[in-house]
């Protein structure tokens, strides 16, 4: 229904009647020109039969017939969609399904055939078909009725893995139960609106919380914002889907772009890093020296042996190693044109993604840039979860930088002066032959 409501404002123009491209044009006037043709053969066959002529009157009728199913053909459904977009563009509560649709065909038959014949049984066929009608809308309201929806995601979640989600619907009517109940989310996603169903209850009984424990996937990364929920219902009978919506506060889903195994060639990259040894006190795997224990030490570093000679607890200290930090550069910028553009940037997303996960499994310090802003040094998952936010918020340039500010650009990128407390990784897109000789001597290149 979306892709109808866009495609039918494309087609219908900014001023949404008038057409807009030359095919629209011509088919409005090949439309009007059938329409036209019809109503003048309909015309003619009166006139004919008035003059007394009836070959020019039976003439006229198969020509009248004619338009009239090329009309049938070429001119009612354009119409229908355009009418059924523009019933959609109104939002209503009321979504009429095909059974929907064959029942008030047959209630408006039975209707003019009743007011015209004034049959009783034609009469108590229309009271029961209306009845019926006054029954399913009232039944569908009553089951969308004091209805309260909660949700709750996990706190961490990645694009293309399944994540457990608990919806919860809580009925406050003293009597009524609700049936058939589709709860969907009403989110904001790249700027467009979106329905996302996150649950479908049979029953839910007065008075009571019922709740439901549903996997979802995301398939893209970025922000949900979610603003609202429908209720909708097609009880009782399926003619029709009643909605009711909910409006909710701003609450944003964050979708991580998932970290993969990295090749083997990236796993030698740590090996140099942090193994030379210093003369001081950390947390290396080397015997410092020995002394007594203080209130802050573990007991992981209690030394038993020296502890039972010198009758008091004696601890081991180990030498530190150096400081193993990596820095994670990622250019965002657009080097130059192509169509596969998209997929190129979202590939380097997922791969810093990837090498920000591996290195904080190795215990490193880590820095994530993007581009021009660059981030700060951490440890552990706090820092990791945090980097992935950055790179699932990051959007993707659509102008390609030029020459003079390429140059710039390498300059506030990678400063000339050198750094050795670091080990950088430059992800970029970059042409070969393009990146300053510095940059190369600094880092570890890899194009995207």
């Amino acid at each position: 229904m979306n892709r109808l409501i866009e495609k039918e404002r494309s087609r219908l123009g900014a001023a949404g009647f008038w057409p807009k491209t030359r095919r629209d044009w011509l088919q409005a006037v090949a439309s009007g020109a059938l329409v036209l043709g019809g109503v003048f053969m309909a015309v003619l066959t009166a006139l004919a039969r008035r003059w007394g002529e009836p070959e020019m009157a039976r003439l006229a009728a198969i020509a009248s017939l004619i338009f009239v199913a090329l009309i049938i053909i070429f001119v009612i459904p354009p119409l229908f969609r355009s009418a059924r977009a523009e019933i959609a563009l109104f939002d209503l509560p009321v979504r009429i399904g095909a059974g929907g649709w064959l029942f008030l065909a047959l209630l408006a038959v039975v209707t003019l055939a009743a007011a015209n014949t004034g049959n009783n049984l034609l009469f108590l066929i229309f009271s029961t078909l209306v009845s019926t009608l006054f029954v399913a809308l009232a039944a569908g309201r009553m089951a969308l009725r004091e209805l309260q929806v909660q949700a709750r995601f996990p706190d961490h979640l990645f694009a293309g893995e399944s994540a457990p989600a608990l919806v919860a619907v809580q009925n406050s009517k003293r009597v009524w139960p609700s049936i058939s109940i589709l709860v969907e989310a009403r989110a904001v996603f790249d700027g467009k609106m979106h329905n996302r169903a996150l649950g479908y209850f049979v029953y839910v009984p007065a008075r009571s919380r019922v709740e439901q424990r549903i996997e979802h996937r995301f398939d893209r990364r970025g922000r949900w914002k979610v603003i609202g929920f429908d209720l909708s219902t097609r009880f009782p009978f399926g003619f029709f889907r009643l909605r009711r919506r909910l409006h909710a506060r701003d609450v944003e889903i964050i979708i991580y772009p998932k970290p993969e195994p990295i090749g083997d060639e990236l796993h030698l990259l740590p090996m140099a890093l942090g193994q030379s040894e210093t003369a001081r006190r950390g947390t290396g795997h080397d015997l410092y020296s020995l002394r007594d224990y203080q209130p802050h030490d573990s007991l992981r570093h209690v030394d038993w042996k020296a502890t039972a000679r010198a009758r008091r607890l004696i601890v081991r200290e180990f030498t530190a190693e150096e400081e193993r930090r990596v820095h994670v550069l990622f250019d965002t910028m657009r080097h130059e044109e192509g169509n596969d553009w998209s997929q190129r940037f979202e590939r380097g997303v997922i791969l810093a993604a990837s090498l920000v996960a591996h290195f904080v499994a190795e215990r490193m310090e880590v820095r994530l840039s993007l581009g021009e802003e660059t981030g700060e040094y951490g440890r552990g998952r706090d820092h990791m979860y945090a980097c992935l936010r950055r790179l699932a918020l990051v959007q993707t340039p659509e102008r390609v930088l030029t020459a003079v500010a390429s140059a710039r650009f390498w300059e506030v990128l990678v400063p000339p002066e050198k750094d050795d407390e670091e080990y950088l990784i430059l992800l970029t897109s970059a042409p070969h032959g393009s990146i300053p000789t510095y940059v190369w001597r600094r880092s570890h290149v890899i194009h995207i």
